[in-house]
Order: structure tokens, then C-alpha cells, then sequence
């Protein structure tokens, strides 16, 4: 059938010269995983090229001998490498017991023997939001460092054309016939859906059903999706905020305008180099980093609060989510992702948006609409960098009948539910289960979707429940008055998380001092009961460590309680009565007199150094949680 499918594709083939060996297991990894390396040819057009390795895991069922068709995942975007699916799926007693779980790496991923990661690109762009030229004009940097990273790789005998996701699907099918499988499910994920989809069409008698998390079929427009994918969550999530934020389409238009006429700046990291740079923030920027995020479901409805600070000309609200965004930009391997987009999907995708002339306008050139910055770095780079486009063959298909089990998400901000819905035909025999709220998280952050998951594993084609709609309570958005916007706490959080204490030197200072003095007041009070003495004034000198004391208890548990309730929202602000809980600040540094009082000299170095540390606490607190930003 892979024969048959690459004469469809107008291509020559060649003999299928797959082999594998073994190899150890990066850490991490489940203790009975066996890894392994499939090689295959470079090139399937042109024999007699050099091999590539790609590394492969497999996560055997718990129970043996297994009993179901094996699974065969791969990451979800070019330029990923990730086995998180996987072993989600192995790790559920109702799937792993009864099924080997297989993730196989893309070809050009940084695991691979030939790499297409390029450091010197991706640093590049992150380099484009310190810039405030027009996104095109920004990315002339971005297209000289691929074409030296190309030029390398051509000069170390490599083919960057071969680098398709129907190259890589046929390298799923040499997986499974060199393993020996007789048939298998496929899972997609996001972009190795089009790779999934393109195993079926190849390999189906090797194919007993099929998973597509975030379907994108192979013939979509993937740039014009992505903007309508935008548009849509944002009228989704505006929906269910139910009046608080009635229209973020147009805030998220008027932030836009406003960083296009007075570009934001402030300190920015790039990830790839770890230098600091100021950033220059433009309309595309801001659209750019909206996107971003919104994947993760867990803080995307912090956004909302954004884009109504933003709309308001609060600009600087924008400066916590930049590091998440471009994180999520460098996590994958942009050299790979733009070889691939300029291959397989930019010579067939709309150009970027413009506002529509006016009809009867004097005006010849539409006007530009902010872009997502990423799509317009392929516009520019693919010329440059001399990758040619992929045969048009390659965007058809044949529907196929084996079983099929679809998941969109009705938040996904790339991937809209109108385009998942539209591959139906690609699978007839299709269930589709729309996941609400759910980003771009996947079936593995949705309980719902994992049950429906494991019920349509256990017979293929059995019906399952059409909505998932757990992450909505989940994950709620809070209202405006919900939030004192201070969103510098979040980078409290992000030291905690990271165990940065640097950046806690003064509340752990703070803490420190109220733990010790509390307890040895709390002896010394014992001690004067015992003896019988008068301790009206020790009594009044334990004001300040007991105030201080309630202070982090109180603030501590109010913040973990609205992190539980909206993991996302240090991001904008605190809640609303977190800045009162400072006047406990106050009564403790008032509370420092009775320990001036008591005359002695132990008391006057106590109270001496409590009020230093309680008025660094105090201004720290104040910059941190009570002064907007």
C-alpha cells in the first residue's frame, strides 16, 4: 500500500530499507520502556542517499502479553519532541493494561541524528519583539541565520526537502512493518494528525483505528485558520464570561491599535540566549503573545482581564505573559517547524489579513491587520532560504473506514472547531467530542476526554459522550472586580515555582525573623508564668511577631485558594483583599513599641532590627501586591 500510495503522490520509490536497533532510555521514562533507533532513508525519491536515525520508546502494557492493538503517538507540532501522550495513555490502567504505547520522533527533530533545530533563527525572532519595524521587515535576520543553517546542513549531505509530513508518515509505516506490528491505532496530535492521516491513507489494512486530537486535515489553510481560531475562542470565552467582558475581539482590536501607535517597552529574556533585552511591542507582538496564551487552559482565562487592561491603556499588564509565550514559541524547534511549514503548508495558505477597503475608497492598498508574527516569519523566510514547495498530490487523500475518534476543543486558538469538523469525511466511520475550555491542552488535560478516550479504546466505534464541558467549571474566568491588578506578584509565584530565593530574599528574611522571634516570645511568656512574674508587657511586645505570623498565614492561604480556583491569575493581579491584609504590616510595626519599652539592651538591638526588617516588608509588600501595575 506504500507503494501504491507514493505513485499517487507522483513520486518514484524506492526500496524500503528500514532497520532498528536498540538503544537506552533517556531518565524520566517508565522502568519497563524499550527504546530504540529506526533508520530509514533521507530521501524516499532518490536512492543511494544517506539514512537518518529517529528515535523511538516503547512503553509495553502492564499486563502481558497485551491484549489490544498497540498505539503509535508522535509530538504535536514539527519541531516537538515530547512522549508526554504517551505516557499519559500508558499510564491509565484502562489503556497502558492492554496496549503497547509507541511514540516515534519527527525526521529533523533536535533527537534525531539529523537535526534542523537553529539556534541562531529562533534567537533571531524572539530578537523581532525588541524591535518596532513592520513584522516582514523585522524578520530579515530570522531568514539570513536559516539560510547558514540550511547551507550547513546541505553541506554535511543533508536534504531539507525530504523533510514532509509525508516523509514522516511513511516513516510511521516502516516503524510498524520493521516491529512487526500487523495492525495498530494511530493517535495525532495538532500537526502529526495530517501525518496520521496520511499513515491511513498509506498503510490502511496496517491501521485498525484511528485518534485525532486537534484534526487538521492535510488539504486545511492552516494561516487563515489560525486567525479565525483566534477569533472564535476569544467570541467563546467573551460568551461565558457571562457580560464581564462582552466583547474581546474588539479589546484585543483597540490593544492593537494602541501599540501600534506608541509601541510598549520593558525587560524581556530571550530564552535561547538567556541575554536581557528591552522589548519594543507592536500590535502583532500583542496578538502574537494573546495566541500564546491562550493554549495552556489553565491560564488562559487570565487573558480576558488582559485584554480589558490593554483596551484601557494599561500596557505594561502585557509584561507577565511574555516569558510563558515566548517559551511556548522556543519550545519547538523553529529551523524544523518553518522547513516543514515552507515545504507543506505556506505555499498554500492566505495571505496575512487586511482591513477591507471601503467601498467607493480612493484607496488602492488595504490597510494591514496586526499578524501572528510566526506565519509571517514563513511568508518571508521560505524564499530566502530557497525551500520549495511540496507537490500539490500530497494535500489529497481518500476517506478511509476504519473507526475514528475525533477531539476538538471549541478554545482552541489555532485550530478552529469548524476546521476539526470538516475532516469528518476524511474518516466517515467518525465520532466527533467537542472539549469546552480546553485550549489547545488536549485529550490529556481533560479527565472527560480521556474517559471517552478509554471507553472508544476498549471498542472502537462504540458510542461516546459528544461534550466534555468539566473544564469550564475547572477553570472560570474571573470578573474585573475580582482583581486588584498588581500583577507583579506573579513573578513571586514564578520564584516559588522555580525555588528562586534571590527573589524571596526579603518575605524569606521577613518569615525567618517572625518564626524565631514568635517562638522565643512564646518561651519567655512561659518562662514569666511559671516564675509567677509580671508580664503585661511581654505580652504586648509578642503585638509584632503574632501580627506578622497571621500576616503570611492569611496572605498565604488567600493566594493558594485563588491559585486553586484560577492557576493563571497572578498574571494580572491579586485578589482584591489581599492588599488589606497588609494593615496586619501595620499593626505589627506599631506593635514594635512595647518592645522599645521594655528599657533593656536585648530589647532595644530586637526592636532595632525588627523595625528594619518590618519596613523592608512593608515597602515590599506595597510595591509588590498593593500598587497597581
Amino acid at each position: 500500500m506504500a507503494v501504491v500510495g507514493l505513485l499517487v503522490a507522483g513520486q518514484a520509490p524506492i526500496a524500503n530499507a528500514a532497520t532498528t536497533a536498540e538503544r537506552s532510555c533517556a531518565e524520566g521514562l517508565p522502568a519497563t520502556a524499550v527504546c530504540g533507533t529506526l533508520t530509514v532513508p533521507e530521501s524516499r525519491t532518490v536512492g543511494g542517499g544517506r539514512t537518518i536515525d529517529l528515535p523511538y520508546t516503547i512503553i509495553p502494557a502492564s499486563t502481558q502479553p497485551a491484549t489490544g492493538t498497540p498505539i503509535v503517538t508522535m509530538a504535536g507540532g514539527p519541531g516537538q519532541v515530547t512522549s508526554r501522550v504517551a505516557e499519559t495513555l500508558a499510564a491509565d490502567p484502562r489503556i497502558g493494561a492492554s496496549r503497547d504505547v509507541v511514540v516515534l520522533s519527527q525526521r529533523g527533530g533536535a533527537d534525531t541524528s539529523t537535526s534542523l533545530d537553529c539556534p541562531g533563527a529562533t534567537s533571531a525572532y524572539v530578537d523581532t519583539f525588541t524591535t518596532d519595524t513592520s513584522p516582514a521587515g523585522e524578520m530579515s535576520a530570522v531568514g539570513l541565520a536559516l539560510k547558514n543553517c540550511l547551507a550547513d546542513f546541505a553541506s554535511g549531505g543533508g536534504d531539507a526537502t525530504a523533510y514532509t509530513k509525508t516523509d514522516t508518515a511513511l516513516d510511521v509505516i516502516d516503524l510498524r512493518q520493521t516491529l512487526g506490528y500487523l495492525s495498530w491505532t494511530l493517535y495525532g496530535d495538532s500537526w502529526s494528525t495530517k501525518v496520521m492521516q496520511i499513515a491511513a491513507n498509506r498503510d490502511p489494512q496496517g491501521v485498525d483505528a484511528v485518534v485525532l486530537d486537534a484534526f487538521t486535515p492535510v488539504d486545511r489553510n492552516i494561516k487563515g485558520d489560525a486567525y479565525q481560531a483566534l477569533y472564535d475562542t476569544l467570541g467563546v470565552v467573551s460568551a461565558r464570561s457571562e457580560g464581564a467582558y462582552p466583547d474581546l475581539n474588539a479589546d484585543l482590536a483597540t490593544a492593537t491599535d494602541l501599540f501600534n501607535d506608541k509601541p510598549g517597552h520593558g525587560l524581556l529574556t530571550n530564552p535561547v540566549t538567556g541575554q536581557q533585552r528591552y522589548y519594543s511591542l507592536t500590535g502583532s507582538d500583542v496578538v502574537t503573545i494573546v495566541q500564546q496564551a491562550l493554549y495552556d487552559p489553565a491560564t488562559a482565562p487570565a487573558v480576558p482581564f488582559l485584554l480589558h487592561q490593554l483596551a484601557a491603556g494599561k500596557m505594561d499588564a502585557i509584561s507577565t505573559f511574555i516569558p510563558d509565550a515566548l517559551k511556548h514559541l522556543t519550545d519547538t524547534s523553529l529551523g524544523q517547524y518553518w522547513v516543514e511549514m515552507c515545504r507543506d503548508e505556506k505555499p498554500y495558505w492566505s495571505p496575512d489579513p487586511v482591513l477591507p477597503t471601503p467601498e467607493g475608497s480612493d484607496v488602492s492598498v488595504p490597510t494591514p491587520l496586526p499578524v501572528l508574527t510566526y506565519f509571517t516569519a514563513a511568508d518571508e523566510l521560505c524564499d530566502v532560504a530557497g525551500i520549495p514547495a511540496s507537490s500539490p498530490d500530497t494535500r489529497q487523500f481518500q476517506p478511509q473506514g476504519m473507526p475514528a475518534l475525533i477531539f476538538a476543543s471549541d478554545t482552541d486558538p489555532l485550530i478552529p472547531l469548524a476546521a476539526v469538523q470538516s475532516g469528518g469525511p476524511a474518516f466517515p466511520n467518525n465520532q466527533l467530542v467537542t472539549m469546552q475550555s480546553a485550549g489547545r491542552g488536549g485529550v490529556v488535560s481533560d479527565p472527560c476526554a480521556l474517559d471517552q478516550l478509554a471507553t472508544w479504546l476498549a471498542a472502537p466505534g462504540a458510542g461516546v459522550q459528544a461534550v466534555c464541558s468539566d473544564l469550564t467549571s475547572t477553570y472560570p474566568v474571573p470578573a474585573p472586580d475580582q482583581v486588584h491588578p498588581s500583577s507583579r506578584f506573579s513573578s513571586v509565584v514564578s520564584a516559588v515555582d522555580d525555588r528562586n530565593l534571590f527573589e524571596l530574599t526579603i518575605p524569606l528574611i521577613f518569615g525567618a525573623f517572625v518564626v524565631l522571634w514568635l517562638v522565643g516570645w512564646l518561651i519567655a511568656v512561659l518562662v514569666q508564668v511559671l516564675r509567677r512574674e509580671p508580664f503585661g508587657l511581654l505580652i504586648a511586645s509578642g503585638i509584632a511577631p503574632v501580627t506578622g505570623a497571621v500576616f503570611l498565614l492569611v496572605a498565604w492561604l488567600m493566594v493558594s485558594a485563588t491559585l486553586a480556583q484560577y492557576p493563571g491569575f497572578t498574571l494580572v493581579g491579586v485578589p482584591p483583599m489581599l492588599p488589606w491584609v497588609g494593615i496586619l504590616l501595620g499593626v505589627g510595626f506599631l506593635g514594635l513599641i512595647p518592645v522599645w519599652r521594655l528599657g533593656n539592651r536585648p530589647a532595644a538591638a530586637l526592636a532595632a532590627a525588627a523595625t528594619l526588617v518590618w519596613l523592608a516588608m512593608i515597602v515590599w509588600f506595597v510595591w509588590i501586591a498593593v500598587l497597581p501595575s
